[in-house]
């Protein structure tokens, strides 16, 4: 995995906004970012940081359970796919192709279009079939709505939404 900074075009570049469909979706940009860096870095910290926000939004028992599930995710990613994966840090309102793969996999995971899912995991991944992937974002699925009822409709929270990341 391999942080991004911010090259020359970095404008060109999506923002979170545009990318995330609601608050659920950046907060789980946001913690898969939080994790991906805490094993780039190797510091506990960053994790700390993804269950902080998490317990602070959703409570300790769905903060920790939405974490878990981000866990999930990237422990896949690390385990199926053989290249880097690139992200931005956590805060950041820019995102990198990788991670609009993963945002899209979320949305077509929560409207349950799990073959699609399993194609697009083979994809990021690099290989012909991604099971763990796909089964991570199965988990995942529902710690992320349920967080989004818990923090209500995306668009018209914005752009409060952005202290999400």
């Amino acid at each position: 995995m391999t942080a991004s900074s911010s090259p020359p075009g970095h404008n060109a570049m999506p923002r979170v906004a545009d990318v995330c469909g609601d608050d659920a979706d950046v907060l789980a940009l946001s913690v898969v970012r939080f994790v991906a860096a805490g094993y780039m870095t190797r510091d506990v910290a960053c994790w700390d940081a993804a269950f902080d926000g998490a317990e602070r939004l959703l409570g300790p028992d769905e903060g920790g359970r939405f974490v878990a599930c981000a866990v999930g995710i990237v422990r896949a990613l690390r385990a199926e796919r053989d290249r880097d994966w690139s992200f931005m840090p956590a805060t950041c309102c820019r995102v990198t192709g990788h991670e609009c793969a993963l945002v899209g996999l979320i949305g077509r995971g929560r409207r349950c279009l799990w073959e699609e899912v399993a194609q697009g995991a083979a994809e990021i991944t690099g290989r012909s079939e991604a099971p763990r992937l796909v089964a991570a974002l199965r988990a995942a699925v529902a710690a992320i709505d349920a967080a989004a009822d818990r923090l209500g409709p995306g668009p018209q929270r914005r752009p409060a939404g952005q202290a999400l990341h």
